[in-house]
């Protein structure tokens, strides 16, 4: 803004007084100037009209005073600069205008030299206002960009990520995973495969350092790993040891000078308890037999540029294991020691990694890092079926079900508070079932419930077999049904940034301990603890 440009208004009811000021005015230059002998017209046009810079407003009018004038000034644009135009000496008038935010008085016959001298003190002070909003204006654009570009970073890091394995049971086994970034550029990265029904490849990499190159190592490293893994499996040639040196060579061709990255590969053969694994630099793996917790430490350092070979172990006889980023464990709890401490006992005594997640929440304020976790357990409980019932999927057979399966279950073997889980969960797995296996209602979803598209039901049938599993520590809700099933965690991924898709999900990942679906997604298995 040019000061030829500011705009200026006169509110006097003299027309002598008007016209002395636009000739004091014009002679700095100043010819922008509009001018009211009448307070209430001057009001009216400053409601509708914008780009005021600076009024000048006698004391003494007819209908509105001075004071009234910058009242409603003030209501409607506290910023632009007010001049109270008056020869009183009385200090109580003052004291009003001050409080209404007046910003400058002058004498109705002040001179030249001094009305220069102050004009281009408020000049000044105005130009600056410009400069500042316009800084402000550049900023919020700015950060509009930043917050449009990372919510983008955070889109593409999401689609790298491959996470086939977890959210899934193996027979008796369950997987899991838990991975929350604590800035949005992410140093933190992760995959899993299935190799097969039984065999694993897990990956965890923790980018060292802060910002976009830890970030970016991270990445792509975890691209680098699920392309070439993704290519091995669809030949037929998968191969631990060669996955692992093709990705040490690789890590190494894109690490600057001094810089370092931190992860871990893993095998997981859960069929013969056995795992093979090269940790470079992060925690070490946790293992539980029986109860009793084995740490396994990295069999290398954080690799760096200058790094000439790796190792690869193997570790067996497990019913559970974990591997985590450095988020985990080493944040500092509210008593300030790490979480370390409580993790090694709470990761002897539970099944769920939920129950884990639970319990850092409540002792761990914030975490001090990037979050990230594997987990895979094996359920060695002994069941009892208390229902077992298979049925026709139609709206009304579903509406049966739910209505009457509390009277189905013994309440001797089953707490209230369970079976109205169990109530809960049923309706909106049925329901699902209902959508992917007769109504066919997969991707297209998000569009069919955003243009409201009616759906026709093509009569075809197809049934559902629900079972209701007891043991000392739970209760398993199991729903089969005969449709084709659908890939489960690009439901979880899409639950981040589609609101019409995971969100049955996500309220049954709340409302229970654990859920986790077969390989095909057409059986569900829903865990409640019975001490809850």
């Amino acid at each position: 803004m040019d000061r030829e440009k500011l705009k200026i208004a006169i509110v006097d009811d003299s027309k002598s007084s008007i016209n002395y000021l636009k000739l004091l005015l014009k002679r700095l230059n100043l010819n922008n100037i509009i001018a009211f002998q009448n307070p209430v017209e001057f009001l009216e046009y400053l409601e509708k009209n914008d780009g005021i810079d600076i009024i000048f407003i006698d004391y003494i009018m007819p209908h509105l005073n001075g004071i009234e004038v910058l009242e409603k000034i003030k209501e409607i644009n506290k910023d632009i600069l007010t001049i109270m135009m008056t020869d009183s000496d009385d200090i109580n008038v003052k004291l009003e205008a001050i409080e209404e935010g007046v910003t400058e008085f002058m004498p109705k016959t002040i001179d030249f030299a001094e009305f220069t001298a102050r004009m281009n003190i408020l000049i000044n002070l105005r130009l600056y206002y410009y400069k500042v909003k316009n800084y402000q204006i550049s900023l919020e654009k700015t950060l509009k960009y930043k917050d449009k570009q990372e919510e983008m970073t955070l889109r593409k890091q999401y689609k790298i990520i491959e996470d086939y394995a977890s959210n899934h049971f193996y027979g008796d086994w369950i997987a899991d995973s838990y991975f929350k970034p604590y800035d949005i550029v992410s140093g933190d990265s992760y995959a899993t495969l299935r190799i097969s029904d039984t065999k694993f490849f897990v990956a965890v990499v923790d980018g060292m350092g802060k910002g976009v190159s830890a970030s970016l190592t991270s990445v792509l490293t975890i691209a680098f790993m699920n392309y070439s893994l993704s290519k091995s499996i669809a030949f037929n040639d998968y191969n631990f040891n060669r996955t692992v040196k093709d990705t040490f060579e690789y890590v190494k061709s894109i690490l600057l000078e001094n810089e370092a990255l931190s992860f871990a590969m893993v095998e997981i053969d859960i069929e013969n308890e056995n795992i093979r694994y090269a940790n470079f630099g992060l925690p070490p793996i946790y293992l539980k037999r029986d109860e009793e917790t084995i740490k396994i430490k990295a069999n290398n350092t954080a690799l760096l540029l200058t790094e000439k070979q790796f190792f690869i172990d193997e570790a067996s006889k497990f019913d559970a294991i974990l591997m985590a980023s450095d988020g985990l464990t080493e944040s500092v709890m509210n008593n300030g020691y790490p979480y370390l401490i409580r993790f090694k006992d709470k990761f002897k005594t539970s099944f769920f990694l939920s129950e884990i997640i639970s319990d850092f929440s409540k002792n761990v304020d914030e975490a001090d890092d990037d979050m990230t976790i594997f987990y895979l357990a094996k359920d060695k409980d002994k069941y009892e079926t208390i229902y077992d019932e298979k049925i026709l999927i139609n709206q009304e057979n579903i509406e049966n079900i739910v209505n009457n399966i509390e009277f189905e279950l013994p309440q001797n073997r089953v707490s209230i508070q369970i079976i109205e889980k169990i109530v809960f969960a049923l309706n909106e797995l049925l329901l699902n079932s209902l959508e992917h296996s007769v109504l066919k209602m997969g991707r297209n979803k998000h569009q069919i419930v955003k243009n409201s598209i009616k759906i026709e039901y093509n009569n075809e049938n197809k049934y559902v077999q629900l079972q209701i599993l007891v043991s000392n520590k739970f209760v398993i809700l199991i729903v089969e049904d005969e449709g084709d099933g659908f890939e489960v965690n690009d439901i979880f991924k899409k639950e981040w940034f589609n609101r019409y898709h995971g969100r049955g999900l996500k309220m049954l990942k709340s409302l229970s301990d654990g859920i986790y679906y077969n390989v095909k997604g057409n059986k569900v298995k829903l865990y409640l603890k019975k001490d809850k």
